[in-house]
C-alpha cells in the first residue's frame, strides 16, 4: 500500500480515551435499562437480548432521532407472501448520521407462517382440550382451570380426533401484515442502537423473535418459544438420569430446559414471561426471593410441575 494512502492509526492516548468513553457509556446503559422491559435474559442463553424499549432509550441517551427508509417491500396478497426490509438511521438534531441498522421480516418466518392449532371442546367451543391422566380414566378433558367446561371424551372420539392440532399453516396471514412490517423496523432500530453504542458485546438482538411452534399434543423439544432459542452449540445444563430407580435429583441442580418447557406449557406462557408467571402462581408473597426462573432448583421445579399436572387432571 502506498504510504500516502495508508490508514493513520490513532495514538495510544487517543485509543485509550476512546475505549474508556465506550466503557463509560456501557455503564450508563446498564444503569438506565431495566431487565424485563428494556432487555430480557432468556434461560439457556449467555447474552441478554436488547428489546425495542431499550433501543429507544439508548437513542434518547445520545440525543438521537430514528429515521426509517424502506429498502425492499414485497406484498403478494394472492400467495400470500409479505416481505419488508428497512434501514434505520440514528441522526443528531443537526442532521448528522451517527449509525445505521438494517432489519427485515417476512411471512415465511416460523412464528408467522405457522400457528399452534388446539383442539376445541365440542360442548363449550373453547380451545381448552387436554389429555386426561390415565389414573383418572384417560381420554380427553376440557380443562376447567383454563376456562373450560370440564366435559370428558373418549380418546378415540371422532369429535376430538378429527380436529387438526399442533403446527399448522397460518391461514390468516393478512391480519398480521402490519406486525411483520413493524418487526422489520424494530430489528433495524435495534441493529442501529447496538452499533452506535458499541454494545454488541453486551447485548444481542432478535433472540425473542426465534422459536418454532411445538405440536399441541407432543412434549416440546429443547427449544425456547420466544426469544431466544437454545442451539446445539449452546445447550442448557441438563441433569444426568439417576442410575437407581426412584433416585431423586440433587438439591443443587438448577432447573433443566425440559422443566422450563413443561412449565411454559402448563402455565400457558413463553420463556420470557415464565419468571413472572411462576412468581404469581407459586410465590405470591415473594418468600422465595425469585428474580429469574434460572435460579430455581430442579427439585422445586418438579414439585411445581407435579402440582400443576395434578390440577389439570381434576
Amino acid at each position: 500500500m502506498d504510504k500516502t494512502t495508508a490508514l493513520a492509526l490513532p495514538g495510544e492516548e487517543q485509543f485509550r480515551h476512546d475505549i474508556e468513553a465506550i466503557n463509560r457509556f456501557q455503564d450508563i446503559v446498564h444503569a438506565n435499562l431495566k431487565e424485563g422491559q428494556d432487555f430480557g435474559v432468556i434461560p439457556g442463553t449467555q447474552k441478554p437480548t436488547l428489546l425495542k424499549p431499550g433501543a429507544e432509550k439508548i437513542a434518547k441517551l445520545l440525543g438521537l432521532c430514528d429515521h426509517y427508509e424502506e429498502m425492499t417491500s414485497i406484498e403478494d396478497w394472492d400467495k400470500p407472501f409479505f416481505y419488508y426490509k428497512y434501514k434505520c438511521r440514528l441522526v443528531t438534531l443537526q442532521g448528522d448520521v451517527l449509525s445505521e441498522g438494517v432489519g427485515s421480516c417476512n411471512s415465511k418466518e416460523d412464528k408467522y407462517r405457522w400457528r399452534d392449532s388446539k383442539r376445541v371442546c365440542p360442548n363449550c367451543g373453547k380451545s381448552t382440550i387436554i389429555k386426561g391422566k390415565e389414573e383418572y380414566g384417560g381420554g380427553w378433558l376440557c380443562f376447567k382451570k383454563q376456562g373450560g367446561c370440564g366435559a370428558k371424551y373418549e380418546y378415540s372420539d371422532p369429535l376430538i380426533m378429527q380436529q387438526p392440532s399442533g403446527k399448522v399453516e397460518n391461514d390468516d396471514i393478512y391480519s398480521i401484515v402490519n406486525t411483520i412490517l413493524k418487526m422489520a423496523k424494530k430489528r433495524a432500530l435495534v441493529d442501529a442502537a447496538l452499533s452506535v453504542g458499541r454494545l454488541s458485546g453486551v447485548f444481542t438482538q432478535d433472540m425473542e423473535d426465534l422459536g418454532p411452534v411445538p405440536p399441541a399434543d407432543e412434549e416440546p423439544k429443547a427449544t425456547m418459544r420466544v426469544a431466544g432459542e437454545v442451539t446445539p452449540s449452546n445447550p442448557p445444563e441438563r441433569t444426568k438420569s439417576p442410575k437407581k430407580q426412584g433416585a431423586k435429583p440433587k438439591d443443587n441442580v438448577t432447573i433443566t430446559q425440559k422443566e422450563i418447557d413443561r412449565l411454559c406449557e402448563l402455565l400457558n406462557c413463553d420463556a420470557l414471561d415464565l419468571t413472572a408467571r411462576a412468581m404469581e402462581r407459586f410465590d405470591p408473597n415473594a418468600s422465595f426471593g425469585l428474580t429469574d426462573i434460572s435460579q430455581v432448583r430442579s427439585v422445586k421445579a418438579q414439585e411445581w410441575i407435579k402440582e400443576e399436572e395434578a390440577k389439570g387432571a381434576e
